[in-house]
């Protein structure tokens, strides 16, 4: 069986609800890729207090070695349009051939037309959608019948 390798992209406050997924059975056939939800300096920002900027830059690497090496990036919006990291990250994705799952992004952002993002309007329809690649590789690692990002 194979596990999709899924990056996570939403507010840094969902960080909960990706820790919640990663030990959900249900999500149990994911595997998670993305280290930022792990990074101890994340609640500091939420409380307000002041990150070295040194931080950020290694945080920044990280993440985009963490969406280059996913088969997927899952966005959750949670009906906050204002988002900004994830939208990078998305970016990132979509640039690298990696398909984006938007969940709850308000539908007049037009970068949810793009041929490789996929809207849900929950997460139980983006897992539906992850759930059929266990049988079959992802469209971006196959390369003439290998893996193209093999590790």
């Amino acid at each position: 069986m194979y596990k999709p390798k899924v990056y996570t992209a939403s507010k840094l406050h969902h960080h909960v609800l990706w820790k919640s997924l990663r030990a959900n059975r249900d999500w149990d056939f994911v595997e998670w890729t993305a280290s930022w939800i792990d990074v101890p300096q994340i609640q500091n920002e939420l409380d307000g207090e002041p990150v070295e900027l040194s931080v950020y830059s290694g945080a920044w690497s990280q993440n985009i070695w963490d969406v280059r090496r996913s088969d997927f990036l899952l966005l959750y919006a949670g009906r906050e349009n204002a988002l900004r990291g994830a939208l990078i990250e998305a970016g990132c994705a979509i640039g690298n051939g990696i398909q984006v799952l938007a969940v709850g992004v308000s539908p007049d952002n037009t970068w949810l037309h793009h041929p490789g993002v996929k809207t849900f309007p929950n997460l139980v329809g983006a897992r539906q959608h992850l759930y059929k690649f266990i049988t079959m590789v992802p469209p971006n690692r196959r390369v003439k019948g290998r893996f193209a990002n093999e590790e």
